[in-house]
């Protein structure tokens, strides 16, 4: 058993958005997502994880803060049981995590970064589809950071399978403008899988699932990336419809501004489409030979975007 692990992750862009999700965490549909940072890649989350005495327990330290948020922190208990209980050792834990430059999928970062720690303290060896299904018990899509690259999380066939779609050197064509809005508050995670539950389109949504999936496979088959992205696009803008309509803004004034930005760029020719994640943050994603023009109109239009690429999955950095 290590006595200190330190891993990263980086954060995700929603492909086929979570809408929602039943008691143990588990989306009601398949899902897929992209995992990105920035150039120099210091875009992700950093966890440390540091075996101390059985009787210390788990402690979790989140931005230098004690973790308050007695769910989520049932579930980090409960998944580094998981890992104790398969390696047959036992220990206390002193976890702490930093998110660094993210605007938003922090929470799927950090909860992979976690169950890779574990994985190479506990020497557990898991698969990646079992890290997947283990970091989704502490946040829904943390599949996405998990695997990086464009990936999948199957829940379709009734047992949940990590599925990675193409890696980030199959996906170094695509170009990621990333404009984020400092909002002081949101729409909760919790409320949006309520909204979308409830809508009387969700079952419109469910139905089309499968359509989003098929196409969004054949387009990366085919490395026809108008129809990757431009299905991405709809399905992102079908969840807000959903969320939005039921009385909640979770694009504000400017994100929306962004959206219309993106709309009318792709209008006069230039292929970039949207997607949002995190309530403050969209991105605009397009691809090779087109990306200086499209990011040259972004700026034009008053835009400061951050640009991303396509990242690895989940990693250690330290092991001792």
């Amino acid at each position: 058993m290590k006595k200190f692990v330190k891993a990263v992750a980086y954060p995700t862009i929603p492909i086929i958005f979570v809408a929602s999700v039943d008691e143990e965490r588990v989306p009601l549909h398949d899902t897929m997502g992209l995992a990105v940072t920035d150039l120099e890649e210091k875009t992700g989350s950093e966890t440390t994880v540091e075996a101390v005495p059985k009787e210390e327990g788990i402690s979790f330290i989140l931005e230098g803060k004690p973790m308050n948020d007695e769910r989520r922190m049932s579930d980090i208990k409960a998944v580094a049981g998981e890992f104790m209980k398969e390696s047959k050792q036992e220990a206390g834990l002193r976890i702490e995590s930093n998110n660094y430059n993210i605007f938003s999928g922090s929470s799927d970062s950090g909860a992979a970064a976690l169950v890779v720690a574990l994985d190479e303290m506990f020497g557990t060896k898991f698969t990646r589809q079992r890290l997947a299904e283990l970091g989704n018990r502490i946040s829904e899509s943390a599949i996405r950071s998990v695997f990086g690259g464009m990936n999948m999380y199957v829940v379709s066939g009734g047992n949940p399978n990590g599925l990675l779609l193409a890696s980030e050197t199959e996906l170094k064509d695509l170009r990621i403008f990333a404009m984020g809005f400092n909002y002081e508050t949101r729409v909760s995670a919790q409320e949006i899988f309520d909204m979308c539950k409830a809508s009387p389109y969700w079952e419109m949504r469910m139905k089309r699932v499968p359509y989003w999936v098929k196409e969004i496979k054949e387009g990366l088959a085919q490395k026809d990336w108008k129809r990757v992205l431009s299905n991405a696009e709809e399905n992102c803008a079908n969840a807000h419809y959903l969320i939005e309509s039921s009385g909640k803004r979770c694009r504000r004034k400017e994100m929306m501004l962004a959206v219309i930005d993106v709309e009318e760029i792709r209008a006069s020719g230039l292929p970039v489409y949207w997607t949002a994640g995190g309530g403050r943050v969209i991105n605009a994603i397009t691809f090779e030979p087109y990306a200086e023009r499209v990011l040259e109109e972004l700026k034009k239009r008053g835009q400061k975007p951050i640009e991303y690429k396509v990242a690895s999955g989940a990693k250690v950095v330290e092991s001792k």
